[in-house]
């Protein structure tokens, strides 16, 4: 079985994703006023093709570091195994290590979250929005949009605590991503 790792280095992504025929794309749905709304890496053939809309990768990276992502993949050949997540301090501290030894150096933390504007409106967010924050998956996903049918309005991190699979910690990490309006 393989492992994933994980990389912030923008020419590991671009190298790895164009090496199988992909490119960078965003949810069309998920965009609004310039900006691009939720990040994809979309492949030739895949099922959701109407969903997704072509990027370039300045925008796809430039969103890339406001968010504050990294990118968790599977180096094998043939694996189109990927996923956006939300970026640790030993992302940080390789990223690090890696510009010391003649890497491009990266924006320090405060410097991408400056300027980050756009956040998930938590109570209207679609699947594709909610997968994009940090610790929600697929499942959690439908979680919370079933919480949503049957209580209403989430209000703030301790309605989330009532989702199954989702802990307090995990909880304080989703609401600094999201407007509870």
């Amino acid at each position: 079985m393989s492992t994933a790792k994980r990389t912030i280095d923008h020419d590991e992504i671009r190298r790895w994703v164009e090496s199988r025929g992909g490119h960078p794309a965003h949810v069309k749905r998920t965009a609004s006023d310039g900006d691009p709304g939720v990040l994809r890496i979309d492949f030739p053939g895949f099922s959701g093709e109407e969903t997704l809309e072509p990027i370039d990768w300045d925008t796809w990276f430039r969103k890339f570091e406001e968010r504050q992502l990294a990118f968790l993949y599977q180096d094998e050949p043939e694996s189109r195994f990927n996923k956006l997540v939300h970026r640790t301090d030993e992302d940080e501290a390789e990223a690090g290590a890696a510009a010391g030894a003649g890497a491009r150096a990266r924006p320090s933390t405060s410097a991408r979250w400056a300027s980050k504007t756009t956040r998930v409106t938590i109570n209207n967010a679609t699947r594709e929005e909610l997968e994009s924050l940090w610790g929600i998956g697929p499942q959690n996903a439908r979680r919370i949009i079933d919480f949503r049918r049957r209580k209403g309005r989430i209000r703030g991190p301790e309605d989330l605590t009532e989702i199954n699979g989702i802990d307090g910690k995990t909880a304080k990490l989703i609401a600094s991503e999201v407007s509870f309006d």
